[in-house]
């Protein structure tokens, strides 16, 4: 028997209570004071975590949409009264979540995510069917018109986005696969102690409440039973993101082949003097924040600290120095402060990821002239990096000189998953075939050609230099499973001098 069905008022009701229920979280973290990007974040972090769930199980879930289709459509003429206005509600969540997942993919994801929005489209054609029953002509129910022809469009939009969405043959696992890199096991486990460092009162006493969890600590993390003298590395995290979880990867990559590390935690949330009313100038790889005064203090007192805590069997005269986004523009202030010392001297590799600017204030400026001979540097930007500028890391390794390259990972949408480069290609969270091409197979490297500099094996370090040169080699990003070049690093030794960056020369922000 055909149950009876709710009136067009419950029916708008129930899809607005469901799209409330998706749009409610982001609305109250505005309301309690974040921005736009704040607000959302949580839902992008959610559909990270759900976007890799579905890749593991997309033939699982592919198959269970293609059983659930033809029930919803068998259940359609049946669905109870309530059945329909849950379905409902389940349209109006899904529709909230699918406009937030449009609004990120503009703004970051850059359809990388094809998986979810493909499920989004398989549970609107599924509750639209029970819903609304079968799609009929609207012209034959003129006093449900609008009713009717809102319920086709539900549907006819769903399926066509199924139709011509790549998720679609995704999930049925007819994309090329993207090509693994098997990056060799390092020689050693490695032991992470915390070292809480002594905070200055001027910086204490204008921290903001965001990382008031936080307890600023070098984290040290020294391969097990290593013999003789290692070399060290000292990595700088991004704006608001002093986790040591999200570079665990990085980390362990240098450590567990024979590299002490140290990873230093500052407060970037931070509210000096002028804090609000300051008016942003970014220009020539530098920006004129006031924050990086009390920044800066924070960092040279953790690498003050730092002395004090290292093992006697490193030696610093022959270093790395790492940092993505906000902490590569520090790094160079941590190289300046390193140049001073003395330290790598006889070895130097510097690591800019994703870099923002370095401060523009007189006394924070940094000499390059104390770069040794035996020097190397990687200054990287990703394709769909849609945080910072790339004009930043151009004049980055400007001023680095010789010897720096400045590499930029594309994005290659030709299969699934698809490799795309983000501001996040370095974190642990986003670690997947690209990070492991464009940027995990580096690190390696940089270890090695480390670690041979330091026990003076020639030809071994000879070798990783090789791999760290731009040579084809270092271009190379492999192949997808269908044979198809994945699309390779691109190079400049001087990318400022290079016509395809002369907007940097002038360029001055946003």
């Amino acid at each position: 028997m055909r149950m009876d069905r709710p009136s067009n008022r419950k029916f708008a009701l129930f899809f607005a209570i469901g799209l409330l229920l998706a749009l409610l979280e982001p609305v109250i973290l505005l309301a309690l004071g974040y921005d736009i990007g704040g607000a959302l974040w949580p839902v992008a972090v959610r559909s990270l975590e759900w976007t890799f769930y579905l890749r593991e199980w997309s033939t699982v879930v592919f198959a269970f949409f293609l059983l659930a289709l033809p029930a919803a459509y068998s259940r359609a003429p049946k669905s109870s009264h309530w059945e329909k206005l849950v379905a409902t509600t389940l349209i109006g969540t899904v529709f909230g979540l699918f406009a937030i997942f449009a609004l990120l993919n503009w703004a970051y994801y850059r359809d990388a995510f094809i998986l979810l929005p493909t499920v989004f489209c398989f549970i609107i054609l599924c509750a639209s069917l029970v819903a609304g029953g079968r799609p009929t002509n609207p012209f034959n129910h003129e006093n449900r018109l609008i009713t009717r022809s809102v319920h086709l469009a539900l549907v006819l939009f769903s399926a066509s986005l199924l139709v011509v969405s790549p998720g679609f043959l995704a999930m049925a696992g007819l994309s090329p696969s993207p090509p693994e890199l098997k990056i060799a096991d390092g020689n050693y486990s490695i032991e992470t102690t915390i070292h809480e460092y002594p905070m200055p009162e001027e910086v204490e006493s204008i921290q903001g409440d965001y990382e008031e969890d936080i307890t600023f600590s070098v984290y040290l993390s020294i391969p097990e039973d290593h013999e003789g003298e290692m070399p060290l590395a000292i990595i700088l995290h991004g704006f608001a993101n002093p986790f040591f979880t999200t570079y665990e990867d990085w980390i362990n990559t240098l450590a567990s082949r024979g590299v002490a590390v140290a990873f230093i935690q500052y407060p970037s949330d931070v509210m000096p003097p002028g804090y609000d009313t300051y008016e942003l100038h970014e220009e020539a790889g530098m920006s004129n924040h006031p924050f990086h005064n009390p920044r800066a203090v924070a960092i040279d007192a953790a690498l003050e600290f730092m002395i004090t805590i290292l093992p006697p069997e490193v030696n610093e005269s022959h270093l790395l120095i790492g940092g993505h986004s906000l902490g590569a523009g520090y790094a160079m202030l941590v190289l300046d402060w390193a140049l001073d010392l003395g330290w790598g001297d006889e070895t130097l590799f510097v690591d800019l990821e994703a870099p923002y600017a370095r401060p523009v204030q007189d006394h924070l400026q940094i000499d390059a002239t104390g770069i040794p001979e035996n020097f190397l540097a990687h200054v990287v930007v990703s394709e769909d990096d849609m945080s910072v500028s790339d004009c930043f890391g151009v004049h980055h390794q400007n001023l680095l000189g010789e010897n720096s390259l400045f590499i930029e990972v594309p994005s290659d949408r030709h299969g699934f998953p698809r490799l795309v480069a983000s501001h996040y290609l370095q974190a642990s969270e986003t670690h997947d075939s690209l990070a492991d091409w464009g940027f995990y197979r580096r690190v390696a490297s940089q270890a090695d050609w480390l670690v041979a500099n330091t026990i003076g094996d020639e030809i071994a370090a000879e070798n990783s230099r090789m791999q760290l040169i731009d040579t084809q080699e270092l271009r190379n990003m492999g192949e997808w499973s269908d044979g198809q070049q994945v699309k390779e690093l691109q190079i400049w030794e001087d990318a400022i001098s290079s016509t395809s960056f002369d907007y940097c020369k002038t360029w001055t922000g946003p």
